[in-house]
């Protein structure tokens, strides 16, 4: 099915759909890599997408196989980035040069943002 008809279908009623405060409206599927509900970053809607999320060990890197679309368990490639995050951003951008570019800032956003928080906080310890 085309990734346009598949917008048109999803892009007024889906389950990820969120609507914020001042008429912004957010959407919680995999593959969104802003959260923001358009076709761009659409997860549902593209034949490409790309979901980062925090593993146990490091960065899991998804990625939508649109040859295998019809296929759901050969539809989907992961990856788990274990080295530094300088090594993983720079393979992550060689990697988006040819799947999606236009997708390349945001990704990288989305993985500095996942290994920030995966991180934690530093707590200081009070000596009194």
């Amino acid at each position: 099915m085309s990734s346009q008809l598949v917008w048109q279908l999803v892009k007024n009623n889906n389950c990820f759909m969120h609507k914020g405060l001042n008429g912004v409206v957010l959407s919680k599927e995999p593959g969104n890599l802003y959260n923001v509900h358009c076709y761009k970053y659409s997860g549902l809607a593209n034949d490409k997408a790309i979901h980062i999320e925090a593993d146990g060990q490091g960065l899991k890197v998804t990625k939508l196989i649109s040859k295998h679309a019809s296929k759901p368990s050969k539809a989907k490639s992961s990856s788990t980035r274990k080295k530094s995050f300088q090594r993983v951003s720079h393979g992550l951008n060689k990697e988006l040069d040819g799947y999606r570019p236009d997708l390349k800032k945001a990704a990288l956003a989305r993985a500095s943002a996942v290994n920030r928080s995966s991180k934690g906080s530093k707590q200081s310890t009070k000596k009194e």
